[in-house]
């Protein structure tokens, strides 16, 4: 077992056809917090960030990550501002736009993320990127996308919010890609990777085939600050709560926690 500080956080995309109002957004928080979930990431959910703020401290909870589209990025000013009012300090685009998804279109978006994580590093705020599986593609060149993006990206202005599942699915190794970007990751998104009827899925975090073991080794070399556990969709018939309990749980007997 490798014991870690990380924080274990939870991304409320999840959860986002629970928290389409006040109400059941409250409920939602409320079932994480029983959980054991401190640490949340905002994301699909649309309610005003000074609501969904209030709601966090009235359960104890902290906003440590966001995701945000291109439009927003580009607008480094606005972006603060919401940011301050949920109390954090990293953001990361949750995908590229497909009309980028070309190695000339991946270079255009490393020197906008350039431009703009600068911009927001002025406000004391760090920009990351989120990956998914179409980054492995070479596109017919020496170079996957992913790694075209982060070879031109300045560290300092551009972090990345590594995506364990994306990265395997995409024919990656999870924990070499983590080492290999030591010091650029303060979140990584967590999901387990498993086989149903010779077809590739999510599963709850420790219940599929990933390696685990090396993956926290490689987060603790590497000063991996937070995870965040994700979950697109349900896996099987299961009920994404208990899903996220088990997530939770197996983390928690990894050593995984603050």
């Amino acid at each position: 077992m490798v014991k870690t500080d990380m924080k274990v956080a939870i991304t409320l995309f999840n959860f986002r056809d629970y928290c389409l109002n006040d109400e059941d957004f409250s409920r939602t928080l409320d079932r994480l917090a029983e959980i054991g979930y401190r640490y949340i990431q905002v994301s699909a959910v649309k309610l005003p960030p000074e609501l969904i703020r209030k709601r966090l401290d009235e359960r104890g909870l902290k906003c440590v990550a966001c995701h945000d589209g291109l439009d927003l990025i580009k607008d480094a000013p606005k972006l603060a501002d919401r940011l301050d009012i949920l109390g954090c300090d990293y953001t990361a685009l949750g995908s590229a736009p497909l009309s980028m998804h070309t190695p000339a279109g991946f270079s255009d978006l490393a020197a906008t993320m350039n431009r703009q994580g600068e911009a927001l590093l002025a406000r004391g705020k760090r920009l990351g990127y989120h990956n998914h599986r179409f980054e492995f593609d070479r596109k017919g060149t020496d170079k996957t996308l992913l790694r075209r993006f982060f070879d031109e990206t300045d560290p300092r202005f551009v972090a990345s919010e590594l995506d364990v599942y994306w990265v395997a699915s995409g024919g990656g190794s999870p924990a070499r890609w983590i080492r290999d970007l030591k010091g650029r990751i303060p979140v990584i998104h967590f999901k387990d990777f498993t086989v149903v009827q010779d077809a590739q899925c999510y599963c709850e975090i420790g219940e599929g085939n990933l390696d685990w073991e090396d993956i926290l080794a490689a987060c603790r070399e590497s000063g991996v600050g937070c995870c965040s556990v994700e979950l697109d969709n349900p896996f099987m018939d299961h009920d994404i709560f208990d899903s996220a309990r088990t997530s939770f749980n197996n983390l928690k007997a990894m050593g995984v926690g603050d």
